[in-house]
């Protein structure tokens, strides 16, 4: 689906001929000027290689296997065809429709004592052809168009949506794998902690208090670890209902990557483009529909105006009765005209019914793209202020670094004690786990920005599956 499919559709429904109703008005979203604060470094330019920027390759292949049978993509490609279907079905009714019928009757007349028995064959072709003098078939042909190419744009949607909740989740379970290995570091530091406070208290050189106080530092630190267990867990069923993988299978492709955020080259953004709303397909969505409900005021309106009718037939009557029969060709042609005179206020209803949807559809669409040009600007302050807080909770982790590091070198030389050790470690550990977090969140928020600036659907190819639903009409 590319934008000049969506131009064609809006150039099929402004010619309208004769056609009654509102012509529709193509609608050029309002290009806004970028308020958020931009980063400096990065493009957006190739939105359909975005995936192959986090150098992540079983990422890329975990996408590609979702799309295979995801519910939710058979759900909209369900849409489609249904879509389809109906303009299939629209479009028939510019043509001639002929049928063949058949017949056979017997009957049987009494006249006093004499009785008649008569056969009756027929066989015949009848041929109809309603002319669209006011344009209501071109008008039902024209929203039914409308809306097919909103289902396609809206399959497309899917795809962008569930892309980015497979990467999401997926980074999501990075950053606990990696949480979970700083979880198990800290648990066995409180665990020496408690060793050597019960050693110093056996030995006279620390209280009970201190005891005391280690043994609900080493509990704290084994229910910690078994709450980012239990979440890792529930991360990776997500993971596993997302791509309808076996989890043993799922579980043994992660392995090889364990704890790894994925990173992209580039996370920054030097622009953003000012057309960045027509590449966004709930904004084409919802111009589709409004041009759909507009072609609907037309048909509503053209169904108040006189119909004609063009009926043909031409059959073969074969008559027999008392033992004789005839042969009687018949063949008939003629116009037939229909004038709505009295409705009871259903045409004129459905009329204002017709143009109170065009209001919603109208109202919805303003809607849409101020909700859009929302997201992209939240898109990114969100990923401008990501990239700070990384920056920043990076070089608290390297502090933290030096510091135990330092406290290592004295504990070597005799200078310092284990206890210190102890807690130099686990400080240095909370400011990784501070870092994963923020480094889970800049990803976030560069999946987020892809979404919000629609994914390069307009360039991204049709999936196998989609082709294949096409090549079966």
């Amino acid at each position: 689906m590319s934008m000049s499919r969506i131009g064609l559709v809006m150039t099929t429904l402004a010619i309208a001929g004769c056609a009654v109703g509102p012509d529709y008005q193509h609608h050029d979203a309002e290009q806004p000027q970028w308020h958020s604060a931009v980063p400096h470094g990065g493009k957006v330019e190739d939105l359909n290689k975005w995936w192959e920027q986090l150098n992540d390759p079983l990422l890329s292949k975990l996408i590609l296997d979702t799309e295979q049978g995801n519910p939710t993509l058979d759900m909209a490609l369900a849409k489609l065809n249904e879509a389809r279907a109906i303009e299939t079905a629209s479009t028939g009714v510019y043509y001639p429709t002929l049928s063949l019928g058949a017949s056979s009757t017997r009957s049987r007349m009494a006249f006093g004592q004499q009785v008649f028995v008569q056969s009756n064959n027929k066989i015949g072709f009848d041929a109809s052809w309603e002319l669209d003098l006011f344009g209501k078939n071109r008008r039902t042909a024209q929203a039914a168009q409308a809306r097919f190419t909103a289902s396609e744009v809206s399959w497309h949607d899917a795809r962008i949506s569930l892309a980015a909740e497979v990467a999401d989740v997926y980074v999501e379970l990075r950053q606990c794998e990696a949480g979970l290995a700083t979880a198990e570091q800290n648990k066995q530091s409180r665990a020496t902690v408690r060793e050597l406070t019960d050693l110093k208290a056996g030995a006279g050189l620390a209280s009970p208090m201190d005891a005391a106080r280690a043994q609900v530092s080493e509990a704290e630190g084994d229910s910690a670890y078994s709450a980012k267990q239990g979440e890792c867990a529930r991360v990776l069923n997500r993971l596993t209902a997302l791509t309808g993988i076996d989890r043993d299978t799922l579980t043994t492709r992660l392995a090889d990557k364990s704890g790894q955020i994925p990173q992209p080259n580039e996370t920054d953004v030097s622009s953003v483009a000012a057309h960045a709303l027509s590449q966004r397909p709930d904004v084409a969505i919802a111009e589709l529909n409004l041009a759909a409900a507009s072609a609907d005021i037309g048909a509503s309106k053209a169904a108040m105006y006189p119909s004609l009718t063009l009926l043909g037939s031409i059959a073969s009557n074969h008559i027999s009765q008392g033992g004789q029969s005839v042969v009687v060709p018949t063949w008939s042609f003629g116009p037939s005209l229909s004038i709505p005179l009295f409705s009871g206020g259903r045409a004129s209803a459905n009329v204002d019914a017709s143009e109170a949807r065009y209001d919603y559809a109208q109202a919805s669409y303003q809607k849409t793209v101020r909700e859009a040009v929302r997201n992209v600007e939240d898109s990114l302050v969100r990923l401008n202020v990501a990239n700070d807080r990384a920056k920043s909770a990076h070089q608290a982790q390297d502090r933290y670094q030096q510091l135990f590091n330092a406290t290592q070198a004295r504990y070597d030389t005799g200078l310092s004690n284990r206890m210190a050790l102890e807690d130099a470690r686990r400080t240095w550990l909370q400011s990784q786990d501070n870092a994963a977090a923020m480094e889970l969140e800049r990803v976030s928020s560069w999946i987020a920005l892809y979404k919000a600036l629609g994914g390069g659907w307009e360039r991204v190819a049709r999936t196998d599956k989609l082709a294949e639903n096409d090549s079966k009409q």
